[in-house]
């Protein structure tokens, strides 16, 4: 058979979202700390709490969220895709481009993303996707109203 295919100048159209529609500004910062007694991974200071809600963005609004890392984190946000906006205060590396649902942090880097968040309200988790980190207490809840 002959193929009469081609592959398309351009696969799939990205929906860009427009940091001015952002609600606010979050910032986390994921760093090692004390965890009820002894050394763990820790977000804002804090250990991972089942009741504490760390960010409550409401149901399909846009928010800009900064993470800032000591060392190697790579970061996953349940239910939220996200883009990379800034990566150490500039453009974002070639890898970041598209959507994303988690997002190496090396040491000492800030990433800024943007997320809209839905399309279901409820509690959810964002956390270091080093399983130990994790394990560790390096989660956060985050409730979508």
């Amino acid at each position: 058979e002959r193929d009469d295919s081609v592959i398309p100048a351009k696969l799939a159209e990205i929906e860009r979202l427009d940091p001015a529609n952002a609600s606010q500004t979050r910032r986390f910062r994921f760093h090692s700390g004390e965890v009820h007694g002894h050394q763990g991974w820790i977000i804002d200071g804090e250990p991972f709490s089942p009741e504490t809600i760390a960010a409550r963005p409401r149901l399909g609004e846009v928010e800009i969220w900064e993470m800032r890392g000591n060392t190697h984190h790579p970061i996953h946000v349940h239910l939220a895709h996200f883009q990379v906006l800034s990566r150490g205060g500039g453009e974002p590396a070639a890898h970041d481009a598209g959507w994303k649902d988690s997002v190496n942090l090396d040491g000492g880097d800030e990433v800024r993303v943007i997320a809209r968040f839905g399309p279901y309200s409820g509690k959810y988790v964002f956390h270091c996707h080093n399983l130990e980190h994790k394990d560790m207490a390096m989660m956060a809840n985050f409730e979508v109203v």
